[in-house]
């Protein structure tokens, strides 16, 4: 997989200096976890995921970009539905591991979204070695008291599958944004997870769920970050989990509007609102994003190309880190590069660049957005 390989090798020459490099579910955890990028949720209880990602559907025009599939067993099934998702699942887990490799690695990256570590077990069971077609595992509603548990589930659905599945967990519980328990639960929450570092590929989180416990909703006009309880509490959590030493990835919260793809520059106010949350998602430190409709992949991925100044920039504080600290002047000669501060960083504005690609001078994200959706239009004439 790589991002943007819907374009032609002269659109990559036209808008990239550096095109985005490939990347597997094997490819190493710091570098996958960044490359998760658009995360787009699909409810268990679909009958046809297997053959959308055998077919290649998963890659074309409607879905273009996508790396990552959350089959989703949680919020997005019914209780009452739930024993014939289970059942869907498993099903759909043995289809997949009976399709040709090739096409399996061509798609996007597998996850499975569960509601406890009972359930994965369940499930387990069930499907065998079919787990092994998955990347890993979405752990819901973290807390210290159910984490130990999901792990050793994780530890059974690794064994099945041959293979070792990551962990995904999710915060999104009212210990995590009620204030008077939140740094408790959240150091405790770190703690268990950084012993467990080099099997959690993601930390999410769900705003959604943080909302509903106040019982509000954000409008389709305003971004995540316009609602102070929540934002505060993202904060908080991006402060523990994003700091440079420990190398977790934090993915951004859902925007939960949509509309379809139409032809040029982002064509309605909701696409405005998600772009501009983009930029502020990764402004503050967060790494791809939860998404619920195929519209909002590109966007997402979009925002995370980076661009030549930046790139320029950073390399430059990489080249000269091993020579000397101090102030360097940048490249454009327009703002001050301090190589020892600045250093943590340009590194993360590297691994970004492999994944993402580094942009043209005198491109901007937008154009290649703009350029992706006017040929996802043309498509669906």
């Amino acid at each position: 997989m790589k991002h943007f390989n819907a374009l032609t090798d002269s659109d990559l020459k036209t808008f990239f200096k550096y095109s985005p490099a490939e990347f597997n579910r094997d490819t190493e955890r710091e570098t996958l976890g960044l490359a998760l990028g658009a995360a787009l949720y699909t409810p268990g209880s679909r009958p046809d995921v297997a053959q959308k990602v055998i077919d290649g559907s998963y890659r074309k025009a409607a879905f273009s970009g996508l790396a990552t599939l959350i089959i989703c067993l949680e919020d997005a099934v019914a209780d009452f539905e739930l024993p014939a998702a289970e059942k869907n699942v498993v099903s759909q887990l043995k289809k997949l591991e009976l399709a040709p490799v090739d096409q399996l690695e061509k798609g996007p990256a597998l996850f499975l979204r569960i509601r406890d570590a009972e359930q994965l077990d369940k499930i387990v069971c069930q499907a065998g070695t079919a787990m092994g077609v998955l990347t890993g595992i979405v752990f819901p509603k973290c807390q210290p008291d159910n984490l130990l548990s999901f792990f050793g589930a994780l530890d059974r659905a690794s064994e099945a599958a041959n293979r070792k599945l990551y962990a995904l967990p999710l915060l999104e519980t009212k210990e995590v944004l009620y204030t008077e328990s939140r740094e408790q639960t959240l150091q405790e929450v770190y703690k268990i997870l950084v012993a467990e570092k080099e099997r959690v590929l993601t930390v999410r989180v769900g705003a959604t769920d943080f909302s509903s416990l106040y019982g509000i909703r954000r409008p389709a006009e305003r971004t995540v970050y316009d609602v102070h309880l929540i934002r505060d509490c993202l904060v908080s959590v991006l402060n523990r989990f994003s700091r440079a030493e420990d190398g977790f990835t934090v993915s951004g919260p859902v925007y939960e509007y949509f509309s379809g793809h139409r032809n040029g520059w982002l064509s309605s106010s909701i696409e405005k609102v998600l772009w501009e949350e983009v930029q502020l998602d990764i402004l503050n430190g967060f790494k791809g994003k939860t998404c619920i409709h195929p519209s909002q992949i590109s966007i997402v991925n979009a925002g995370h190309i980076v661009s030549l100044e930046t790139y320029e920039d950073a390399m430059l504080i990489l080249s000269e880190s091993e020579k000397r600290n101090g102030v360097l002047q940048s490249p454009k000669r327009n703002k001050m590069n301090e190589v020892k501060p600045h250093l943590s960083w340009a590194k993360k504005v590297a691994a970004q660049a492999k994944v993402y690609g580094v942009l043209n001078e005198n491109y901007q994200a937008i154009d290649v957005l703009n350029h992706i959706r006017a040929e996802q239009f043309s498509n669906q004439l």
